[in-house]
């Protein structure tokens, strides 16, 4: 059965009027990004819209200076508390699901393909890489335990600069892998694309794994979050591969309408992926 949903607009006073109106189009989920500080009149007003309307939420971690994968333990551990915080919020408003980014190596002079020095600080990342895919893994993991005791999901996301954890279909598989099963896969179509990898060798290397989709689109170069229209090509192709390679996953749009006429670009799209996915190819 597809599940769709969206990112939480920033703007409360026009999602008042169109929570109903999209949860009858067929959405389901909505992602709320965690706050850096608690906001008791925001959460109550999550609550409402999840009793009223029937909304399932899903909590993006914070991450903006928050780096699980830091191998030095006082840093990881912050980290780590910062990440439960934001689980904290997810049990208060009723969340069912959190998601994380691994983190990052903190090394940000990778000179490009052609420069004399890059096989030889591709090598030198590399090896920065594995420390803190294991930092990761050991954050992860612990975060999860207290995730699962609480009932709420936690997936990790691909991201997309080379300093980046999981970047490759295959970085992606072997971190699921170190992490035992604990732990399923957010897909970001944007992320892929700009690290170099067809948002499709995902879903084909991982399958079942895949349990929600950010969808947004770019040209490879930017993460700009363009809406994922279903007349490009590429976009109709992740859908249709999704659907066939992990059905159970959620379509969420990892954009916020903002405005009346994107408002009504949302509320035609899941009826249009339902065409899509009928029509026969």
């Amino acid at each position: 059965m597809l599940t769709f949903g969206l990112k939480s607009p920033n703007n409360d006073a026009h999602f008042e009027e169109w929570s109903l109106p999209l949860r009858e189009a067929g959405y389901s989920w909505m992602e709320i990004r965690a706050p850096e500080t608690p906001d008791p009149g925001w959460e109550e007003q999550l609550r409402v819209w999840r009793k009223r309307d029937g909304w399932s939420y899903s909590v993006h971690a914070q991450f903006f200076g928050i780096n699980l994968s830091s191998p030095n333990p006082r840093v990881r551990r912050a980290a780590v508390e910062v990440a439960l915080e934001d689980l904290a919020f997810a049990k208060r408003i009723g969340a069912r699901r959190l998601t994380l980014h691994a983190g990052d190596v903190n090394w940000y002079d990778v000179p490009p393909i052609g420069h004399p020095a890059h096989a030889r600080m591709i090598q030198e990342l590399n090896r920065l890489r594995e420390k803190h895919l294991a930092a990761a893994a050991n954050s992860i993991t612990e975060i999860a335990q207290v995730a699962h005791s609480q009932g709420i999901e936690v997936t990790v996301e691909n991201l997309y600069k080379p300093w980046d954890l999981l970047l490759s279909p295959e970085e992606v598989a072997n971190f699921l892998d170190r992490l035992g099963g604990s732990v399923s896969f957010t897909l970001d179509t944007g992320h892929a694309r700009v690290a170099g990898w067809p948002p499709v060798s995902f879903l084909h290397l991982l399958n079942g794994r895949v349990q929600v989709l950010h969808l947004h689109w770019n040209d490879g170069a930017f993460d700009t979050h363009d809406f994922p229209d279903l007349t490009i090509p590429d976009v109709a192709e992740v859908l249709r591969t999704a659907n066939q390679r992990c059905p159970q996953a959620t379509f969420l749009i990892e954009i916020a309408p903002s405005s009346e006429e994107e408002f009504e670009r949302f509320r035609s799209w899941p009826a249009q992926v339902r065409e899509l996915l009928k029509a026969k190819f």
